[in-house]
């Protein structure tokens, strides 16, 4: 027989025929050698005097029956006299080594089986959880209990069969003034929102009331929100006043939005699908980008509600299907996040053949495009814009020699003017909101700047992240080779440091995302270019690192705005050389203006040159260790490439006399001194690159002194010892370890 713990489950049969009685008969090899006599006598005793043995539970505990914790026992006759779950009138009897081996005694009291009340606890789980598939039970949101021992039996945990996780206790009184439904609060407290941010306290009622929307406030401040949960709102009341059987209709698209990132795109997908997954109806979102199979992209297309999706990819996929672009033209909402960006003059291309087509109408054998003046052929969709910034200041290069405008923001009518000249609105005056006029970075953060030589860059770049061993920190770059070697050269460090580029492969690119979301570790690093700038939202970011001072001021706005996002502070770090001051002056003109509030500058930061000296060494040996193994790879795909070539055309024996003396005689000229720097860089023997490992490992095994000076130890009662102790951090740096 068997029993689970801690409340033992009997095996039983259920019948809605007369009561049956019921006997079970235990035995094993040991009860056959067991002889019998002529008189049969039971001893009756306690089942925890018993020798029960754990039996393995299986690995799929849905399946497992209430049976959890399982212990068996052999040689034992078992009568139950009244409810299995009453352990103290269950009677447990063990053979007399005198009676007859098969004699059984049977039950006293007969028993139905389990009634509708008696129901095991596996029973009730399993009704909750399709009560939860039913929408009957609100889905549990609070993270998972640290169990205890107690409830730990046979290497189960008990916690599982009953859903003893709590609602998270989120008051969204602060919401009920927005007029959204309760469907939407519900999905608002799964997202753990008390309030709503003035962006979308401003926004979410006028696209309720049917407006068109131009919504402008800085980076972090909830702008996704503000048209996703009205889009839901709106959703949901379509499917409410729906009568036709959702079999016989076909789904068309409801919104468009657009994005001029991939990130950004998967970004705005998941922010969708956090805000309806409670939901017991919820739209069903499809993201559109590059690096992905388009094919599969198509597919999803068919049934898509939410489509987000970058320019160029959507393009292609509309070009290749007719009846997508006749579904889109029935959205009820089209949005265009970072419109600054995808708006902007000699870029996205793709944005205004995608906003024609959307507008024009087919007649007859003739097609023609909707008119912005023609108020009887203004689409019937609502359009809704969002953007940090719309200073066309901002976009000029700080590099360029032309004398730019101050630092003054465009006034309403300035921007709704320029908006109105790209997009064809409902309205004839959309709804211009502003919730943060006079200044363009966020209040939060702190602006500093690092005065250096070009060259002196990795240094004072290795120094300030040294000195954050446990921050989550973002270095922008305005190149991908830089990318390539700051990334390598970091890692040679004991840094955990990831790249993201537009070369990157699409699946590259988000696990370098999700590594830097989601670190193992307290700290870690992400080397990026302005891919990374424009809206991802990536919590509690500690540090921007421009390692380059940005092209444009709008690209700094962007950058910095990672980090101080959602009142929380942050920190953002200018490395500036000598060739780069006119561009920071020009910057510091047109973000710092005189009227903005909250007297934003770059303060100069000090960096101790002891300590830089004393880095050098480590520096020195991790860039040559980069520079060798970048050389190697480049010099090895140039001759695959030039190898490959050689072989197509069947001219040249790449490993002959004759195109090696071809190469020297065409290797004068501009680039050739670097060419031959490269190869020979890229020579460096394996043996001597592992000697600078091994070199580098020891450095960065050594303590640098950060805050005392050794030459004034001597003396004076000090605690040589204790102060040298590799446990105080805080006085000492070290090199860095993977498991830091």
């Amino acid at each position: 027989m068997s029993r689970t713990g801690p409340k033992r489950v009997r095996p039983t049969e259920t019948s809605n025929s007369s009561r049956k009685r019921r006997k079970l008969v235990a035995t094993s090899s040991e009860s056959k050698n067991i002889k019998p006599s002529a008189s049969t006598s039971v001893a009756t005793v306690s089942a925890n005097e018993l020798a029960w043995r754990e039996v393995t539970p299986p690995e799929r505990l849905d399946n497992a029956e209430g049976f959890l914790g399982l212990e068996e026992i052999d040689d034992v006759e078992v009568s139950v006299s009244q409810h299995p779950s009453s352990r103290t009138n269950t009677v447990f009897s063990k053979p007399n080594l005198s009676t007859e081996s098969g004699v059984s005694l049977e039950n006293e009291d007969e028993w139905s089986g389990l009634t509708d009340d008696d129901r095991s606890d596996a029973d009730s789980r399993e009704e909750k959880t399709q009560q939860r598939y039913e929408g009957n039970v609100p889905r549990k949101t609070s993270g998972k209990r640290k169990l205890e021992k107690s409830e730990l039996v046979s290497g189960v945990p008990y916690s599982i069969l009953d859903n003893a996780s709590e609602d998270k206790g989120v008051d969204t009184s602060e919401w009920s003034a927005l007029s959204l439904s309760h469907k939407t609060l519900a999905a608002i407290a799964g997202l753990g929102f008390e309030r709503p941010s003035p962006i979308q306290a401003a926004v979410i009622p006028q696209v309720l009331a049917g407006h068109d929307v131009i919504g402008k406030a800085v980076t972090g401040s909830g702008k996704t929100l503000a048209f996703a949960i009205p889009i839901f709102e709106k959703w949901l009341a379509s499917k409410t006043s729906a009568h036709i059987p959702k079999p016989q209709r076909k789904v068309l698209p409801t919104s468009l939005v657009l994005t001029p990132t991939r990130e950004l795109a998967h970004q705005l997908s998941r922010h969708f699908e956090d805000l309806v997954e409670n939901a017991v109806e919820k739209p069903r979102t499809v993201a559109v980008t590059g690096g992905l199979s388009i094919h599969k992209q198509q597919r999803q297309l068919v049934d898509a509600d939410i489509i987000i999706g970058t320019p160029g990819r959507l393009w292609e996929v509309m070009n290749g299907s007719q009846d997508l672009i006749e579904d889109l033209k029935h959205i009820k909402f089209l949005v265009i996040d970072e419109a600054d960006r995808l708006l902007s003059e000699g870029h996205f291309k793709e944005v205004e053949e995608i906003l024609d087509m959307l507008d024009r109408q087919v007649i007859s054998d003739g097609e023609v495009s909707l008119s912005n003046n023609a108020d009887s052929n203004r689409p019937n969709r609502q359009t809704l814009i969002f953007s940090a910034t719309f200073h066309k200041g901002l976009q000029q290069k700080l590099a360029s020699k032309s004398r730019t405008a101050g630092g003054d923001l465009l006034t309403d009518k300035q921007s709704m003017d320029y908006l109105l000249q790209k997009i064809s609105f409902r309205e004839t005056k959309p709804k211009f909101i502003d919730v943060n006029p006079t200044s363009q970075m966020a209040q939060q953060l702190d602006e500093g700047l690092v005065e250096c030589s070009p060259m002196e860059k990795d240094i004072y770049l290795y120094s300030l992240l040294l000195q954050r061993p446990q921050a989550k920190i973002l270095v922008f770059t305005n190149s991908i080779s830089s990318v390539r070697r700051l990334t390598p050269l970091l890692q040679n460090l004991n840094f955990p440091a990831s790249s993201l580029h537009s070369s990157m492969p699409q699946k590259a690119r988000l696990r370098s995302v999700e590594r830097f979301s989601t670190p193992k570790t307290g700290g870690t690093i992400l080397i990026a270019t302005d891919v990374a700038a424009r809206g991802l939202d990536i919590q509690n970011i500690d540090l921007i690192l421009h390692y380059h001072v940005p092209r444009t001021a709008d690209s700094y706005v962007h950058r910095s705005g990672r980090t101080a996002r959602a009142s929380k502070r942050g920190e953002s770090i200018l490395l500036c050389s000598p060739d780069e001051v006119a561009g920071v002056t020009k910057l510091g003109a047109q973000i710092h203006s005189p009227g903005a509030a909250g007297n934003h500058h770059l303060e100069p930061i000090h960096v101790d040159r002891q300590l830089v000296a004393r880095l050098k060494p480590r520096l020195t040996l991790s860039q040559k260790i980069t520079n060798a193994t970048l050389a190697k790879e480049k010099v090895g795909s140039q001759d695959e490439w030039l190898r490959a070539a050689a072989e197509e055309l069947g001219v040249l024996d790449f490993d002959s006399d004759e195109f090696a003396k071809e190469e020297a005689k065409n290797s004068r000229g501009r680039g050739a001194t670097k060419k031959q720097q490269q190869k020979t860089t890229g020579a460096v023997p394996k043996a001597e690159v592992a000697g600078w490992r091994a070199q580098l490992k020891e450095l960065l095994g050594r303590q640098i002194n950060l805050g005392v000076n050794e030459r004034f130890l001597a003396g004076g009662g000090v605690d040589v010892d204790s102060l040298l102790d590799v446990r105080d951090k805080s006085q000492f740096l070290t090199g860095r370890t993977m498991a830091d």
